[in-house]
């Protein structure tokens, strides 16, 4: 490419990520490089301000007591109200929503399923209790391969006996839990098809025509040791009938304690795990 830098494939990829990134994606700012307009002066945002007054207990959001503007308002630049109304709530409020999390509210909105009947007494607050209910009641439809068990803990009653077996013992429930291929298969649905290199290579530096060829080393999937457990990987016998893709996933585990509290000494020691498909650019970026 432009800046001499190029590859060298151990077998033809089938994909490469780094043709379908954004800019936002590349960029070091958090959260994108758009400023969230909730926190900009009125005459910086293309969007009027909106009352965060609430409604009195009842009351029916009509004309006058709509958060949104009427269709005559001037939508501009947007075609019409709807996509107005989209954009104020990708834009203001709170500063954690994504561009993702926007096309995903558009895909449910687009879905034929979707009814505006079925939500018009909708109550944000009697559905999360509702769900959390669920979660409680040890529901087995717990979404991406979440478990829950009971652990046992052999506690201390003051007493001897003869073997550990014989101590009292004290179950913990509600202990929830991902097996990890189940890790795995949700990281893969989530952000695999964009993210992940499957086919290693050797990068390359041609800094000028008459200078030498220098390796880069600046990723796993550009590593050496990926490349040979690729190479490994396609001289094995193919599983009987099976035509799919064989790739190598790299997982890298770390662990820490984290403290929970500004008081006390509540912490967690948890276990991360990270894919070196995914670029380190990428894994570093705040989510």
């Amino acid at each position: 490419n432009s800046f001499g830098l190029f590859r060298e494939y151990p077998t033809m990829p089938t994909y490469n990520p780094d043709e379908v990134l954004t800019t936002e994606e590349m960029s070091d700012i958090p959260g994108g490089t758009r400023s969230n307009t909730a926190t900009l002066p009125s005459h910086l945002t293309p969007f009027e301000p909106v009352d965060s007054t609430p409604p009195s207990p009842g009351a029916i959001p009509g004309p006058e007591t709509s958060k949104f503007p009427s269709t005559s308002t001037n939508t501009a630049p947007f075609k019409n109200w709807s996509t107005w109304a989209l954009m104020d709530w990708q834009w203001t409020g709170s500063q954690t929503k994504s561009v993702e999390q926007m096309e995903k509210l558009v895909d449910v909105l687009q879905d034929p399923r979707f009814s505006k009947e079925d939500v018009m007494d909708f109550d944000v607050k009697q559905e999360t209790a509702k769900f959390d209910q669920h979660l409680a009641a040890g529901a087995t439809t717990v979404r991406d391969g979440w478990k829950s068990a009971s652990v046992d803990i052999s506690i201390p009653d003051g007493k001897t006996h003869e073997s550990e077996a014989d101590a009292p013992v004290f179950a913990v429930p509600g202990l929830f839990y991902r097996p990890l291929v189940e890790v795995i298969k949700g990281a893969i649905r989530d952000v695999g098809d964009r993210c992940f290199h499957y086919t290693p290579f050797k990068q390359f530096w041609k800094p000028g025509l008459d200078e030498p060829t220098q390796r880069v080393y600046d990723e796993i999937y550009s590593s050496e040791v990926m490349v040979e457990a690729h190479t490994a990987l396609q001289n094995q016998p193919p599983e009987p009938g099976c035509t799919l893709e064989r790739v190598v996933l790299s997982l890298m585990f770390w662990s820490d304690s984290t403290h929970l509290a500004s008081f006390g000494d509540a912490s967690l020691w948890p276990l991360y795990m990270f894919f070196g498909n995914q670029s380190k650019w990428l894994r570093v970026k705040p989510t």
